[in-house]
């Protein structure tokens, strides 16, 4: 039972993670773009809050995912010794693209976000908006594209 929640809660920061990054970077962001420019303070731009309540979400899965993957490991690791050979080269990948997404996350969240936040207590950070909104959104592609990736080598490595 235990480990049924596990994997729950495992998919579904996966899930979260995914489709927010996906939602936001690829649908959200682009079709904006077409619309006529915003005028007005930076701050409330579609884009500006977007990313603002994208990147500790994307993180806070991340922990999800690490967390809840470490308790599986642990918790079945006497379940492991029988596995066919390549399930760990697999599980190495997996791992480089975990640590490479939890690291660009940990960038965004906790760098490019602080940047641009609290523009109201520091205004003189209003110039780097647009350069710093245009950084988050190629590190969030480049998350998703290791957060992805971690995620296909997951399934492959469930046919062990």
């Amino acid at each position: 039972m235990t480990n049924n929640i596990i994997i729950f809660i495992h998919l579904m920061a996966a899930a979260i993670a995914i489709g927010s990054m996906i939602f936001a970077v690829v649908l959200l962001l682009p079709s904006m773009k077409k619309l006529p420019e915003h005028k007005g303070p930076e701050e409330h731009s579609t884009s500006y809050k977007s990313l603002e309540l994208l990147a500790p979400t994307v993180f806070a899965c991340l922990l999800a995912l690490i967390g809840t993957g470490i308790y599986f490991l642990l918790e079945n690791y006497t379940a492991q010794v029988e596995l066919k050979p390549g399930y760990y080269d697999l599980f190495g990948v997996k791992l480089v693209c975990v640590v490479a997404a939890f690291f660009l996350s940990i960038y965004q969240t906790f760098n490019l976000r602080t940047r641009i936040a609290d523009l109201d207590l520091s205004p003189e950070n209003r110039k780097l908006v647009p350069e710093t909104i245009e950084q988050m959104k190629k590190i969030t592609k480049l998350t998703l594209t290791a957060f992805s990736l971690a995620l296909f080598f997951g399934i492959w490595m469930a046919r062990y």
